[in-house]
């Protein structure tokens, strides 16, 4: 029974984001997606497991004058493994986590545990409260995630962090007019975590937990209020036009190769998520190689399609002289960046390769 608690520990009573407010730099900067905290939970946990087991093994052995140092080299020749795997394997994770994965070295949690519970306990036990703890943070992160990405973008998703190019679910809760983009800042970070904070607080803090779902209630009001404010604001006033009788039908939008002057192609495909509206792309051909790809217009969801229209992502195109390639996705614009490699492969159709 002890041991069930001591594991327990980790999700409520002493949580380390909202219970001991330990690792809060990597939480609140990382917490912007789902893949994000889920990535970054994963490695903490991971590194907090084998630092304990090792530090429990060497408890015996280690003086307590260098103890802190020997842990902390522990820690960081773990943290540099994880690095390195996630590097290898996983690299739109990597690039969106950044600083904070090498940064694991120095999270409190880790160092914390080594210190307060797998110095003086057994392999057994320090595992568990790795693993306990390493989850209560993972939970913590994905509060966070899913309601930042929800009230900034408008819909939750999660690609498998090995292939960006397999979502493994996407959904949409409303449309992007309504989306609140001070949740993918900074201040819609702390604003986040202080509500979530003081939920679990009310929540550790009543005999009869009626307080936390009142505290519960308060917060999911403060949120509906802001996604409300955010409405009205963009409600148009201005009075709508007398009814047409008869519409003609818009005719369809034209798409696939629309000119070719002189090897620059105008190329125009499909959508991602607005499948009715098309993306138009200007690429350049010189010596039968893709030399550069320039975004045109995108009519996909504002602020998620148009991502793509970055060096880095556009840039992998150039030097491409076969339409069997593979190029990374943009991270959050998978749908999107399908358009744009679709769009090369039709070029690259057109000259026979």
């Amino acid at each position: 029974m002890k041991r069930l608690e001591n594991f327990k520990a980790g999700f409520i009573r002493e949580n380390p984001i909202f219970g001991l407010y330990l690792g809060l730099c990597s939480a609140l900067a990382i917490s912007t997606s789902l893949n994000n905290a889920i990535g970054m939970g994963l490695a903490v946990t991971a590194v907090l497991i084998c630092s304990n087991i090792i530090i429990s093994l060497i408890r015996k052995i280690t003086p307590d004058e260098i103890r802190i140092p020997v842990y902390i080299v522990v820690i960081a020749a773990l943290v540099k493994i994880v690095q390195m795997f996630v590097q290898a394997y996983a690299q739109d994770l990597y690039t969106a986590l950044g600083i904070f994965l090498p940064l694991i070295v120095v999270n409190c949690i880790i160092l914390g545990r080594a210190e307060a519970f797998a110095s003086k306990n057994g392999v057994f036990d320090s595992a568990l409260d790795g693993l306990g703890m390493g989850l209560g943070y993972t939970s913590g992160l994905l509060a966070l995630s899913v309601i930042r990405q929800i009230l900034s973008t408008g819909m939750l998703s999660f690609s498998n962090p090995f292939n960006p190019n397999f979502v493994i679910f996407e959904t949409t809760f409303f449309s992007s007019e309504y989306t609140i983009s001070l949740f993918s800042e900074p201040i819609g970070a702390f604003f986040t975590f202080a509500c979530l904070a003081a939920a679990l607080t009310a929540f550790k803090n009543s005999e009869n937990k009626k307080p936390w779902k009142i505290g519960a209630g308060i917060v999911a009001l403060v949120l509906v209020g802001f996604i409300a404010l955010r409405s009205d604001f963009m409600i148009d006033n201005t009075p709508a036009p007398a009814p047409v009788e008869e519409e003609t039908p818009a005719p369809a939008a034209e798409t696939g190769i629309l000119s070719n002057e002189n090897g620059v192609y105008t190329v125009a495909v499909n959508g991602g998520f607005n499948t009715s509206g098309v993306n138009t792309f200007e690429i350049t051909v010189v010596d039968n190689a893709i030399s550069s790809v320039t975004v045109v217009s995108i009519e996909d969801t504002e602020g998620i399609g148009d991502t793509i229209d970055n060096e880095e992502y556009l840039g992998q195109f150039a030097g491409i002289n076969s339409s069997d390639f593979e190029v990374d996705v943009q991270s959050g614009a998978t749908l999107s960046s399908g358009s744009c490699e679709e769009a090369v492969r039709l070029v690259l159709e057109d000259l026979g390769l």
